[in-house]
């Protein structure tokens, strides 16, 4: 959980991406970035708000709070 807290890295995601991580797998879509905060006292998060679509399993839930560091664009990147 203290990777959400950390300078979060420069990158090119926006909200309604489809991305894949490098930890979970399965395929979301980003509802929210946490990088920019809109109000001057919020910290910059390195936090996204995504749903799955494609869960990696059936245990998982679909709303998920996920590192900005470790998600990737759908399609550009796959984990092996």
């Amino acid at each position: 959980m203290h990777a959400f807290f950390e300078i979060p890295p420069k990158h090119v995601l926006k909200v309604g991406d489809l991305v894949t991580c490098t930890c979970h797998g399965g395929v979301a879509v980003i509802i929210e970035l946490y990088d920019d905060p809109k109000e001057v006292e919020y910290p910059k998060m390195n936090m996204a708000k995504i749903w799955w679509i494609s869960r990696a399993h059936t245990g998982q839930t679909r709303m998920w709070m996920h590192t900005i560091g470790r998600l990737n664009k759908y399609g550009v990147h796959w984990p092996e």
